[in-house]
């Protein structure tokens, strides 16, 4: 945990990186340090076959072991690449949710701040421990954006703030009577749990009929979309997500239904002859 911390990993990753060092000493019932590379690939065998973990999942567990031995065990790049693998990955488009579908959600938000709440995650595309960790300084209403401090991988940035955001963080504010945590957990000292955001979403999407898979993560797949179809620019949506790699972004062009009208199939460009006798209908 210590190397994790000097490297200013986060408490999530840290969290996370360190369960999975156990799980492989409790597999094994042995010290991790004291391990063959055949014993850490029979783990990540077990992973598969047994537990049947997603490629992205066992590839969290990779970075972890990974990790504990490169920065703990002082182990060579190449050898722990050969020793720890990673698994074939697909490429999964996510959902997104239609306007129309975020209105009925943030219509159906079982109490006003949840309301307020799925309108932020939805208006800026924050991730949600990003939302949660708003404080009233991050809103600049001057220059209309809300800053986002210390996001995935500790970096800062801007995003937009949306008018009709703006006048409904208002009225939270007096509402809730906030003091410095846009969403403040109950004592009021500090910000609310992920679990919170994540009841908000689940319960005004099983209220408002929405089955898409995703989460809460579908406002800031939606959001990107959104303003993809809009006619943002890739790279300033690149931006305002705080991703590192354009490639990231450029999934949602797979996504947005921007100038779908105007698609055509080549068949359309011809006009099949069809032999007699052979213009039944499919079966």
């Amino acid at each position: 945990m210590r190397a994790l911390v000097l490297r200013n990993y986060s408490e999530r990753t840290i969290e996370s990186y360190v369960a999975w060092v156990r799980d492989l000493a409790r597999y094994h019932r042995r010290a991790p340090s004291a391990l063959t590379q055949e014993e850490q690939q029979a783990y990540l065998y077990y992973l598969v076959t047994e537990r049947k973990l997603a490629p992205s999942t066992c590839n969290v567990a990779i970075n972890a072991l990974r990790s504990y031995y490169r920065l703990v065990e002082g182990v060579a790049r190449e050898r722990i690449r050969l020793a720890l693998p990673r698994p074939r990955t697909g490429w999964r488009l996510p959902e997104v949710l239609g306007t129309e579908e975020v209105e009925r959600l943030i219509a159906h938000a079982p109490q006003p701040r949840h309301r307020t709440f799925l309108m932020t995650v939805y208006g800026t595309g924050l991730r949600l421990s990003e939302a949660t960790h708003l404080r009233g300084r991050d809103i600049d209403s001057a220059r209309m954006q809300v800053r986002v401090r210390a996001g995935k991988g500790d970096k800062d940035r801007y995003t937009v703030l949306s008018p009709v955001l703006l006048a409904e963080l208002r009225a939270h504010w007096k509402r809730a009577r906030c003091r410095d945590w846009l969403f403040a957990n109950r004592r009021g000292d500090g910000p609310v749990c992920a679990a919170t955001g994540r009841y908000a979403y689940k319960t005004a999407a099983r209220r408002a009929g929405i089955t898409k898979a995703g989460g809460i993560h579908l406002l800031r797949h939606s959001f990107a979309t959104h303003l993809l179809e809009g006619g943002m620019n890739l790279a300033v949506i690149q931006r305002l997500l705080g991703h590192a790699d354009l490639h990231t972004t450029a999934r949602y062009l797979h996504l947005s239904t921007r100038g779908a009208g105007e698609w055509r199939s080549p068949l359309d460009l011809i006009e099949p002859r069809i032999p007699p006798g052979m213009d039944g209908a499919p079966g």
